[in-house]
């Protein structure tokens, strides 16, 4: 091969080359380019020759790019690469990989540049989306993981002031209404009130926890929530814009507007100087893939509502924890630390979610996304006829493992004039129903027990008995599992904590249908 040819060889490799190459001088400027840097940067010809390396760095990276060059230059290294933004001839940049090799005289010095470019954008977009995901797979692991431990928290803790509501049912039924210790017994029965409020949060922050579900109109209640809060909130003003036609979601209205008013009370937080608040609902369909969706939620229809504050705003430091239970920004005095929590816990209890996007001194916009209802579901089954003509219950089947509770559940029983047969176990109680079935009135069934649950001793009590009454305990909430059970023929659902009153009328109201 002469000469001639091997030049005319190399000149095709040059300008065939896949990847984008560059030669140019001492300086910088370029000197020779091929097609691939032109077609991967979007520069004719005659205009990329007239740029630099520098020209063509984005201005972020060139105090980098000026280091490395450096050192090739003081001899420290023959070559440098660099992972960078390019800026292209549309005005916009790609990432790439830029490796410059220097090209030096007999003395030593720079003679001209060599630049390989490989554009990475698509790489570098697919690993941040690999990220994204990988990101909100772990959020969600670690919010299913908090939901667990706070629901069995509040079962517990639910469990223990029923103990302690039940002493003081039953103390204050031998007191008169001026008696010394009755002002004291109040003052507990109040404490225990507010604790199982506490409770009822922290129920809506875990997994499940719904009351009362029905087909409901989020306008409605966007616009009654939003009316008290600006009624009660003169410095903010609110701007509401509802869609006609806002597709009906199934939730629990109470819940929903204990989220709305949480998250409204948490936007005048932000806003400490006043401010506004605009409130929006839209319909919207998520596709399989679109971005404003988390992995763990389902494509489809959703009624969405929108909140957005002219506050503070927050970085993303602290919107990676904001619905992190009893984490907060502010004060102790003015902080409960369940707001967010609870609202993201009832959302998702929904099948629904909340996503937030804010920058700080820009305030924030917080989204509510719920599913669109679809049929109605099934009313529950209609009450079997009672076996006995007499409504009456005078013998009733505890089931409750918890010995505390179970010993103060039959004090209350038998003060308010019935017999109490005490299981303390699922197979105790199938043994003692299956010996008195004929006498047993009703059976109070708590719902989480250890190896036989509520749901399995409900499922064979109701085989052996269709027509006996089961009213269904927890110191969880009315959740899906409840709610199934309550569909398959459950007469009704206490949750703990509860005083004697609320037991009798509760017991009440389920013979009263036989």
């Amino acid at each position: 091969m002469d000469l001639n040819q091997r030049e005319q060889l190399l000149q095709a490799v040059f300008e065939n080359a896949p990847l984008g190459i560059a030669i140019a001088d001492p300086e910088g400027r370029f000197v020779e380019i091929n097609r691939a840097f032109l077609e991967m940067l979007g520069y004719a010809r005659e205009e990329a020759l007239r740029l630099s390396f520098t020209d063509i760095t984005h201005p972020d990276d060139r105090v980098e790019t000026r280091r490395l060059s450096d050192e090739v230059r003081s001899g420290k290294s023959s070559s440098y690469q660099q992972e960078k933004r390019c800026v292209t001839g549309a005005g916009g940049f790609i990432w790439a990989i830029v490796r410059a090799t220097s090209l030096r005289d007999a003395a030593g010095s720079v003679r001209y540049w060599l630049g390989i470019i490989e554009n990475i954008t698509d790489r570098r977009q697919a690993e941040k989306e690999r990220q994204q995901m990988a990101a909100q797979v772990q959020q969600a692991q670690k919010m299913e993981a908090i939901g667990t431990l706070a629901g069995g928290i509040a079962h517990d803790f639910n469990n223990l002031l029923m103990a302690i509501q039940g002493n003081i049912s039953l103390l204050m039924l031998n007191k008169e209404p001026h008696h010394r210790d009755t002002a004291y017994l109040k003052n507990i029965e109040t404490a225990v009130q507010r604790a199982s409020e506490l409770t009822r949060q922290i129920v809506g922050f875990a997994r499940g926890g719904k009351y009362e579900v029905r087909i409901t109109d989020l306008n409605q209640v966007l616009a009654k929530t939003a009316d008290m809060f600006g009624r009660s909130k003169k410095e903010i003003t609110v701007h509401t814009h509802l869609q006609r036609d806002l597709w009906p979601v199934e939730a629990d209205q109470g819940q929903i507007e204990q989220v709305l008013l949480g998250m409204f009370v948490n936007a005048w937080q932000a806003m400490p100087d006043g401010g506004e608040l605009r409130l929006t609902s839209t319909n919207a369909v998520l596709a399989p893939d679109d971005p404003l969706k988390p992995l763990d939620a389902a494509a489809g229809r959703y009624a969405c509502i929108a909140i957005v504050d002219t506050g503070v705003g927050m970085d993303a430091t602290v919107q990676a924890r904001i619905f992190e239970p009893f984490f907060t920004t502010k004060v102790a005095s003015q902080a409960t630390g369940l707001g967010l929590s609870s609202a993201f816990g009832i959302i998702q209890n929904h099948r629904g979610f909340i996503t937030v996007q804010s920058q700080p001194g820009r305030g924030s916009i917080f989204r509510i996304y719920l599913p669109a209802a679809g049929e109605e579901a099934a009313p529950l089954p209609p009450p079997p006829a009672r076996r006995r003509a007499d409504k009456t219950a005078r013998i009733i089947l505890l089931v409750e493992d918890e010995g505390i509770v179970a010993d103060i559940g039959r004090q209350m029983l038998e003060r308010l004039g019935y017999q109490v047969l005490v299981a303390q176990s699922g197979a105790e109680a199938l043994t003692l129903f299956a010996q008195h079935q004929a006498e047993i009135d009703l059976v109070i069934l708590d719902m989480i027990m250890p190896g036989m649950g509520g749901g399995v001793v409900f499922d064979r009590l109701h085989s052996l008995s269709p027509e006996t009454p089961v009213l269904l305990s927890s110191g969880y909430s009315l959740n899906g599992q409840a709610l199934d059970i309550l569909r398959r023929g459950c007469r009704g659902f206490i949750q703990k904590p509860f005083n004697i009153e609320q037991l009798e009328q509760k017991i009440s109201e389920v013979l009263s249908s036989f």
